[in-house]
């Protein structure tokens, strides 16, 4: 069996107790389920049983009120089902004619390294060593300008890397 590039199968990675209570949450709705609809298969059973019977033993005809009621639920079951359906196509249908034509939003490009350097006027090569860092801290000026970053972890505290002063606006990225 091969798996669907779009389902992502991620519950191994869940904790084992919430596994757990999922399935016995699954159990537990499942059994709810059956024990509300056990008339109407019990019914089924002796409506199939009193079929056979009027079919081949000349009896009289199966009448199940169980069955005729679980019936009429279907049929409103059904109702609704065509009522969403409807409702889904209209919406797919108003949203194609709305939007068929116009042009779809592109991705941004990848900042790079170099780009991000040119940004804050700083040497690639510390962007690239932060980014490396499993540990960064980045303190920021009240107008939002880079003013420290704190990268990496020594024996004795942090190792601290101060920037210039950025006071002049950074040019635009194109």
């Amino acid at each position: 069996m091969t798996e669907h590039p779009l389902v992502i199968q991620k519950s191994g990675t869940r904790p084992l107790l919430a596994r757990g209570f999922d399935a016995f949450l699954s159990v537990g709705m499942w059994l709810l389920y059956f024990y509300m609809i056990r008339r109407v298969l019990a019914d089924s059973f002796l409506f199939s049983e009193e079929t056979f019977s009027w079919m081949f033993d000349g009896t009289a005809r199966p009448f199940v009120p169980e069955i005729t009621r679980f019936l009429g639920t279907l049929r409103i079951y059904g109702a609704f089902v065509l009522l969403n359906s409807g409702i889904l196509i209209y919406w797919a249908l108003y949203n194609q004619f709305r939007f068929g034509g116009l042009p779809r939003p592109k991705t941004d490009r990848l900042v790079s390294v170099d780009d991000l350097a040119r940004l804050y006027r700083i040497p690639a090569a510390d962007i690239v060593r932060w980014q490396e860092s499993r540990i960064s801290s980045m303190r920021h000026s009240a107008d939002g300008t880079l003013i420290e970053v704190t990268s990496g972890r020594t024996g004795d505290g942090w190792l601290q890397q101060p920037l210039p002063n950025f006071r002049t606006p950074a040019p635009a990225i194109d």
